[in-house]
């Protein structure tokens, strides 16, 4: 089976919470409270009170960088919250991981704007 990798690229996400519907469901917390088992710049991603959050305010990147699960994920369905200021973002799936936090592949877009 291809690497499914579930990545994110700088957004706010709510993962760690679920209601008792979503559980009954079966939906499982793709995040904690922490980044354990998730790799990225840690200069860009942190968690706050189970909230993830990507940032890049006061750093000088040079290109896109990504949030990347060190898991593979089957087929899946993704339901989140996202926050987004002037900016965009989007959710990569099902993508490859390149070299520095880079990945290709389908990109679900979040935009400001739209």
């Amino acid at each position: 089976m291809k690497r499914a990798t579930l990545l994110l690229l700088a957004c706010t996400a709510l993962f760690a919470q679920l209601d008792k519907a979503e559980k009954k469901e079966g939906f499982k917390p793709v995040l904690n409270k922490s980044l354990k088992g998730w790799k990225g710049d840690s200069r860009l991603w942190k968690i706050e009170k189970g909230v993830l959050i990507g940032s890049t305010d006061g750093v000088k990147i040079s290109k896109n960088t990504f949030l990347i699960s060190e898991r593979e994920y089957g087929d899946f369905v993704l339901r989140t919250e996202f926050k987004l200021r002037n900016h965009n973002s989007g959710i990569q799936f099902r993508s490859t991981e390149m070299p520095e936090y880079v990945v290709q592949g389908l990109q679900a877009d979040i935009a400001y704007d739209n």
